[in-house]
């Protein structure tokens, strides 16, 4: 029996939690169901009343919603990623995570508010989205050196997630312009056989 991951191709919370299986061999363990949480599916509210994805129900039924409890999870089932450092250097790696998950958050509030009827599209949210994005950019450019590309924690993949959703979805945002570092950086973790293996749909 296989775990199952809700999820759909094209969501960057369920590509963290896909990347991060890939890189701890777990992938064929699982089992992904797509689904569209916008819709309600029936088979997803069975799983979570909140209809969100991913959610990921283990062998023995236990019930996972969220990237950030599932990654906890898989992390114990699978080895293959770096563990975060200790002491400072830990604050400072989860702190770049937290941005990348923001600028996940923002990313995809982004697409959201812009497939509204263009009457109604609310451009005062898109602008603080837009910098939101820009300044979590700038605070990981800063970073860059201290990410991995050949021993990467759930840290560069949240970032790399993150870096991939905005070519993704919002191309039109040029965030490699002025981030050298980040972008050398991303364009090696681009070509990892997990993030290749769990790139979106064309």
């Amino acid at each position: 029996m296989k775990m199952k991951l809700y999820c759909s191709p094209t969501s960057p919370y369920a590509r963290k939690v896909r990347v991060i299986a890939a890189e701890l061999g777990l992938s064929d363990l699982i089992e992904e169901i797509h689904v569209d949480p916008h819709s309600s599916p029936e088979e997803l509210l069975a799983v979570n009343p909140l209809s969100k994805i991913p959610v990921l129900v283990t062998e023995r039924n236990e019930v996972l919603p969220d990237s950030a409890l599932i990654a906890e999870y898989l992390l114990t089932r699978g080895r293959g990623l770096t563990g975060l450092p200790r002491g400072s250097k830990r604050w400072a790696a989860l702190r770049c995570q937290v941005t990348a998950d923001g600028i996940m958050d923002a990313s995809v509030a982004t697409v959201m508010e812009k497939r509204r009827p263009e009457s109604i599209v609310y451009m005062a949210s898109l602008d603080r989205q837009a910098a939101l994005i820009s300044r979590a950019l700038d605070l990981l450019e800063q970073q860059t050196s201290t990410f991995e590309t050949e021993a990467p924690s759930t840290v560069e993949v949240s970032i790399g997630v993150a870096l991939a959703y905005i070519d993704f979805r919002l191309p039109y945002i040029e965030w490699r312009t002025g981030r050298d570092a980040l972008a050398a950086w991303y364009a090696n973790f681009a070509q990892r056989p997990s993030m290749l293996l769990t790139a979106p749909p064309a």
